[in-house]
């Protein structure tokens, strides 16, 4: 299991500068793997757009289809997007 002090810690990226000066505008002029690249960075600042488990913490994930994330730590085993937990989750 991953060590809470190694968890990452920070404001949740809804919140930075740069996602809150973001216009629905902007994000119907990029393109899909613009959004999905500059949505990652947002996420996950602290590892430079690296996933991390939003539950566990682990940086120990893989890449599944569709965009999609999945923890390997085997206590946890969680899937979950760039989107996951945001107004975006059921996005398409």
């Amino acid at each position: 299991m991953a060590n809470p002090e190694n968890t990452p810690k920070g404001q949740h990226f809804l919140l930075s500068p740069e996602c809150r000066t973001l216009t629905v505008l902007d994000l119907t002029r990029m393109r899909d793997a613009t959004a999905y690249i500059w949505f990652k960075r947002l996420r996950w600042p602290e590892t430079e757009g690296e996933p991390y488990c939003p539950k566990c913490g682990t940086v120990r994930c893989h890449t599944m289809s569709r965009n999609r994330f999945k923890c390997t730590e085997k206590t946890c085993k969680v899937v979950f997007s760039v989107t996951s937990g945001t107004a975006f989750t059921r996005a398409s």
